[in-house]
């Protein structure tokens, strides 16, 4: 059962966010980001070194909040940030590096979350259709879709951790639309929706 509190929707046994610490914020929001990154990355280690940066900035960056009501718009903007950096520089020249996610830090995750491990294999699955045709996408319409149909952000909130214009998020949005609707039409054939 979802209630409101002060203008925000909070759903039943969730801590509203303007009472929350910036390692309780990190921890909401660390599936999330992981998704986002993965998608954008499409490798493991590199959207667990992204996310682990990301968390990092945002608590060396913490008192940079201005409202906690967009703390997810503001770790995602980081997030967005690091992801562009990082590409950038594999662009250059590739970096191989092997890190993983402290054991602590996912235990925490999972019991926050109290998932068990059937909830987490469930909630992880997206066919390999639409992840392949996710991935085939240019990184850019595939950020634009992933934030905006995924994540749920406005194109404000997007053009705010993209720094492009709102038309240019649109446009894009528009574009990895068509893109997606072309590669999954015979799934969709298949799958009897259209």
């Amino acid at each position: 059962m979802n209630k409101m509190h002060a203008g925000l929707k909070i759903v039943e046994g969730e801590q509203p966010e303007d009472t929350l610490g910036i390692k309780e914020i990190v921890i909401r929001y660390l599936d999330s980001m992981y998704s986002t990154a993965l998608r954008l990355t499409k490798n493991k280690e590199w959207a667990e070194d992204v996310v682990q940066e990301t968390c990092l900035r945002a608590f060396k960056n913490s008192e940079q909040i201005r409202s906690n009501g967009k703390s997810k718009s503001w770790m995602f903007k980081i997030l967005m940030n690091t992801f562009i950096n990082n590409y950038r520089k594999r662009v250059k020249e590739p970096l191989l590096v092997d890190i993983e996610l402290s054991e602590t830090l996912l235990e925490l995750r999972c019991n926050l979350h109290n998932l068990n491990p059937e909830e987490i294999a469930i909630s992880n699955i997206l066919d390999e259709e639409i992840k392949e045709a996710l991935d085939n996408l240019h990184v850019e319409f595939r950020t634009v879709i992933w934030l905006s149909d995924v994540e749920g952000f406005t194109y404000q909130e997007i053009q705010e951790m993209l720094g492009c214009p709102v038309g240019t998020i649109a446009s894009r949005l528009f574009r990895a639309r068509s893109l997606l609707r072309e590669a999954l039409s015979e799934y969709a054939k298949k799958r009897g929706v259209i």
